[in-house]
């Protein structure tokens, strides 16, 4: 899959969504290289599914929606809805049961049709806040 927009909406919709690793397989380089970097997870192919099982031990509906594609040369920018409901233990927090909707933001570079590298910001505070872990203010 060569076109970028596609390539990146199959990687959020499909791959992520889906957890389906082997098509993620097909649109990540080899050499991937991850810039949104999670303690303890290598920066590499596998460790992107080693971060999203990770969150599904928590999240086990997590989904993405583009919302928004931009592209300029080699790189793509997303704009992301990411949503999901606490069912399982996450960050030392039993399940709520409650859902979270924010956004996130991705840039990928993009080589040889495929996806060589993203940067990306998520809403961790928004989420944490929908999941009750932090007392309401006011």
């Amino acid at each position: 899959m060569s076109d970028g927009p596609g390539l990146v909406r199959s990687y959020y919709e499909r791959a992520l969504s889906g957890a389906d690793w082997p098509l993620l397989d097909t649109l990540v380089a080899d050499d991937f290289v991850e810039h949104e970097l999670v303690p303890g997870v290598p920066p590499t192919r596998e460790g992107l599914k080693q971060k999203y099982d990770l969150l599904r031990t928590g999240f086990a509906d997590l989904a993405f929606r583009v919302e928004d594609l931009v592209v300029s040369g080699d790189r793509v920018a997303a704009r992301v809805g990411v949503s999901g409901t606490h069912t399982g233990p996450m960050l030392g927090r039993e399940p709520s049961g409650r859902t979270f909707a924010v956004t996130s933001v991705g840039i990928f570079r993009l080589a040889d049709g495929r996806i060589a590298e993203h940067w990306g910001v998520f809403d961790q505070i928004g989420m944490l806040m929908q999941l009750g872990a932090f007392p309401r203010q006011g």
